[in-house]
């Protein structure tokens, strides 16, 4: 554990200098900067994997799992997400009503930034949002598989579509995608069945298979919310209800 803090300390360091912080108030060389960064955002294409973005939201969703899962009780979850996560939807919803705070906001998350979050809440709003709904509904397991099928399932199914998608399913993504999200979240299913839940090896093996489904059925669902909400929320429903209807 002594070597975690130096890992992050790094990490921080070199994001902080792959971020070019300039003074504030914008002069007008930065407002065209940001007018810059908000063409290539529009610009941005759903056909080319964001990589970035990906292995943000992979980060944090596995730091909240491993917090859940090791750290923190439901208790002090709540806590935190009321806390730690209520002050970022609150400043998504400043940077959104003030353009001065927006543009900082670009300037120093552009490069993560999708095209429609220009004008809504963030991914992370969603995710926070999400997140604490099933925090509060439903059991410590559930909630961990709905978080990493949502942290790792659902990168996993993008990088795989953009890059080697070829057959294509009712709602427009690909079934190269669909099955790498499949693979993925039925192993992360069968390790947290093995070796955090303790559960048997048929038992595990079974719920491996019903959680890569879960997992894909969420991701795959056509509905009008950010995936950051919606994923580890169907999730938890589908898994909820598997556990009723197998006596578990």
């Amino acid at each position: 554990m002594k070597n975690v803090p130096s890992r992050f300390s790094l990490a921080v360091r070199g994001l902080a200098a792959a971020i070019p912080l300039r003074p504030y108030p914008p002069t007008t060389t930065s407002r065209g900067e940001v007018r810059e960064l908000k063409l290539n955002i529009l610009n941005r294409r759903r056909s080319v994997p964001h990589l970035g973005r990906k292995l943000y939201h992979m980060a944090m969703g596995t730091i909240c799992f491993a917090l859940y899962a090791f750290v923190l009780d439901r208790h002090q979850a709540l806590l935190a997400l009321a806390s730690v996560g209520g002050t970022f939807v609150a400043l998504d919803l400043i940077r959104l009503r003030f353009p001065r705070a927006n543009e900082l906001t670009l300037r120093l998350f552009g490069g993560l930034m999708r095209r429609e979050e220009l004008k809504r809440l963030s991914g992370n709003s969603f995710f926070v949002l999400g997140l604490t709904l099933i925090t509060f509904l439903f059991p410590r397991p559930v909630v961990l598989l709905s978080v990493l099928y949502l942290a790792w399932g659902d990168p996993a199914a993008a990088i795989v579509g953009t890059l080697y998608g070829r057959r294509r399913i009712p709602g427009g993504k690909s079934l190269e995608g669909a099955l790498a999200n499949f693979a993925v979240c039925a192993l992360a299913t069968l390790g947290l069945a093995l070796f955090h839940f303790r559960w048997t090896p048929d038992h595990a093996l079974l719920f491996a298979a019903l959680g890569g489904a879960v997992a894909t059925v969420s991701e795959l669902a056509p509905l009008p919310v950010d995936d950051n909400f919606s994923i580890p929320v169907l999730s938890a429903v589908q898994l909820s209800i598997l556990l009723l209807l197998m006596g578990w």
